[in-house]
């Protein structure tokens, strides 16, 4: 399992914290992959964002939300003509 595949995994359309995904993944999942410095967590996540496969928003209390992109989010292919 790949990392981005892992945590795309426990991505989903409703927002969770980087701490929430972390717990999710597991920790011997985590480890198998490379990833249990939190750093290198959201290092991960944040590349999944700049790829547009995840998106993250700060929560008012400054913690980082991070869910799957929906088709609203998702602009429209460019129009052939």
């Amino acid at each position: 399992m790949s990392r981005a595949s892992a945590l795309l995994a426990v991505l989903t359309d409703e927002p969770a914290t980087t701490s929430e995904l972390y717990d999710r993944v597991g920790y011997p999942t985590l480890v198998r992959i490379g990833l249990v410095p939190y750093d290198a967590f959201r290092a991960e996540l944040a590349g999944l964002a700049a790829a547009g496969l995840a998106e993250s928003d700060t929560a008012p209390d400054g913690v980082t939300l991070w869910r799957r992109p929906t088709t609203a989010d998702t602009p429209p292919p460019p129009a052939v003509s």
